[in-house]
């Protein structure tokens, strides 16, 4: 019964009223892209307050290394590869 380990890396998704709107499809991709890398146990992904850069919609962050606006499906797996994989 040892404790449950501590996720090393976190996906960060705004959680302000325009991004939750385009989010979805990104957050997806990210949780696929996980789960096929077998990093369940290691990565998560969690919402964010508003980023308030809401022209950017939807706007992510990567471990707060970086962030990024209009995140497309694309643009999720080359951030997945450049900071995750």
């Amino acid at each position: 019964m040892g404790k449950k380990a501590k996720k090393e890396k976190v996906i960060l998704l705004c959680d302000g009223k325009k991004c939750c709107r385009y989010n979805s499809e990104v957050k997806d991709c990210f949780k696929d892209l996980v789960k096929e890398a077998g990093l369940k146990d290691s990565v998560s992904i969690k919402k964010m307050e508003c980023q308030g850069m809401c022209k950017h919609a939807p706007v992510i962050c990567i471990h707060k290394n970086e962030c990024v606006g209009k995140v497309s499906k694309k643009d999720a797996k080359k951030l997945f590869e450049k900071h995750i994989a």
